[in-house]
């Protein structure tokens, strides 16, 4: 065996076992550790709501809430529940923790596809991979790297269109030459 390919089988078994340790860790939370930890999430957000409510009237305004550097512009009217213009405790607690879950989703969803790609690639026979980058942010796969020729560019995007939960990819592979 070749010491390319030698390279290719060793990534591949550190990625694919990697992957394995991520979802045995995930499936070994017992249901005791998950409540604590969601009865943790919601003291620390109880207390962000603390000091972001400035005027300490136990509501949140948009200026107040504006300050929550984990939200954008247009957050406030989706957590406004009741819509009558100013947070309670309940909908910051309940609207944040939501959104929290929501991109720790979206990280771990992103991190599965970008590992499959790897593994993809390396796994493609006769086909040199070594120089590729993978990143994945919603689902919209980057490459970006080197490649011989213009051939290759195309295969290795062919390879990652083909894994699930891949919505677009942009293609910066560079050729060599």
């Amino acid at each position: 065996m070749n010491t390319l390919s030698t390279l290719k089988s060793t990534t591949l078994a550190i990625a694919l076992a990697f992957g394995a340790m991520s979802m045995q860790a995930v499936g070994a939370l017992d249901s005791k550790a998950v409540e604590d930890s969601v009865q943790n999430d919601r003291f620390s957000l109880e207390t962000d709501f603390k000091k972001l409510d400035t005027d300490s009237d136990a509501l949140l305004s948009q200026a107040e809430f504006s300050k929550d550097e984990f939200f954008t512009k247009g957050h406030f009217a989706k957590a406004d529940a009741n819509q009558d213009g100013a947070l309670s405790q309940e909908e910051y607690v309940n609207y944040k923790s939501g959104a929290q879950k929501t991109a720790a989703k979206r990280v771990v969803s992103d991190s599965v596809i970008t590992s499959k790609a790897k593994a993809n690639l390396l796994a493609e026979r006769d086909f040199k991979s070594t120089q590729i980058s993978v990143k994945t942010f919603n689902g919209v796969v980057i490459l970006s790297g080197f490649v011989d020729d213009e051939l290759s560019k195309v295969k290795a995007e062919e390879i990652v269109n083909k894994v699930e939960g891949v919505k677009s990819i942009k293609n910066s592979l560079v050729v060599k030459g």
